[in-house]
């Protein structure tokens, strides 16, 4: 029997690169999204889109009714996004409190029900500098609780943990992807800012590998 993995699929670049990686290697994969109020909600009609198109069994959980615990967060409140490298301190206000921890619980209680052995979500090197639920010491502590959490063990997996967003970008570039069925931006407009943290890494994962974004953005590149 093929073994089944539970992918936490924002609809991000990461996540579309692991969605794919999951299939690629053989595993029978189930889509696990939410919507926490993030203000780039665009990024689930892209999961939505490429889940439909691959035949993947996709689920969108709503939680906004944690918003009040969750809240403080350029993503979600009405606060300016930072502009910038994530590596720079203002980035800090793009955290949302106990995020993963909290994505990462959900999608192991669904890797339960799903029979899954595992959950794979897309933390990845770029994101220590900014955010302690992407770290190594968060994903190994977390993989031990879930193993225990239930009757039936799941493992927590972040499969890009050791790679920063080109490498992440070159992976995807070897199995075909395409990426403007992505999307990163943290503002959820027509078009990517180009300035935001997440829009900075994006395009300087496309630079190292030679190569241009798809997506349209409001400046200049």
């Amino acid at each position: 029997m093929t073994e089944t993995v539970v992918v936490i699929y924002s609809g991000g670049m990461d996540s579309f690169t692991l969605l794919h990686l999951a299939r690629a290697r053989g595993y029978n994969v189930h889509a696990l999204s939410f919507d926490y109020g993030q203000r780039h909600v665009r990024e689930l009609e892209c999961a939505r889109r490429v889940c439909a198109e691959l035949s993947i069994p996709h689920k969108v959980i709503d939680i906004r009714v944690l918003a009040e615990v969750m809240a403080g967060s350029a993503l979600t409140e009405d606060m300016a996004v930072p502009e910038g490298h994530y590596e720079e301190e203002s980035m800090k206000a793009t955290v949302v409190p106990n995020r993963n921890m909290i994505l990462l619980s959900l999608a192991t209680g669904y890797a339960v029900t799903a029979g899954a052995a595992a959950v794979w979500y897309g933390a990845h090197g770029g994101d220590h500098a900014i955010y302690p639920d992407c770290r190594p010491e968060f994903v190994e502590k977390m993989d031990a609780v879930c193993r225990v959490a239930n009757y039936e063990p799941v493992g927590v997996e972040a499969p890009f943990m050791g790679a920063d967003k080109g490498a992440i970008l070159a992976e995807g570039v070897k199995l075909g992807l395409d990426y403007s069925k992505t999307w990163t931006c943290y503002n959820g407009r027509e078009k990517a800012c180009g300035r935001c943290g997440s829009c900075v890494e994006r395009l300087e994962a496309f630079a190292e590998n030679g190569l241009s974004d798809p997506l349209p953005y409001e400046v200049a590149r």
